[in-house]
């Protein structure tokens, strides 16, 4: 099962929160899916939505899955560039890259 999951908020503390609870009630995830984190809606992140990523990625590699970010916003790119974690995920420019198969959508 391909993921795309798109939060409709900023990630924040109840933002990054959904967001991860979403993740959950995905549980369990078939191996060597593809994830993407879709960021048009999200405008700002701050600490609580970094470790969200974080979180995020670490289960994405427990289940042996890709996970790539799309449409960060100039100050969401900002915050993972300080804190050097823009070294640690994949950007996508279209979902035409990440999917060759279906897809489920999850908005958070």
């Amino acid at each position: 099962m391909n993921i795309l999951l798109r939060p409709q908020r900023n990630l924040d503390i109840k933002g990054a929160s959904l967001l991860q609870q979403k993740i959950l009630n995905l549980m369990p995830i078939p191996e060597h899916s593809v994830w993407v984190i879709d960021l048009i809606e999200v405008n700002t992140i701050d600490h609580f939505g970094l470790t969200a990523l974080v979180a995020i990625r670490k289960v994405a590699r427990q289940h042996q899955c890709r996970l790539f970010l799309l449409n960060m916003k100039p100050s969401v790119r900002s915050m993972l560039e300080i804190t050097e974690l823009d070294l640690e995920f994949d950007e996508i420019d279209s979902l035409e890259y990440a999917f060759d198969a279906k897809i489920h959508l999850v908005l958070c």
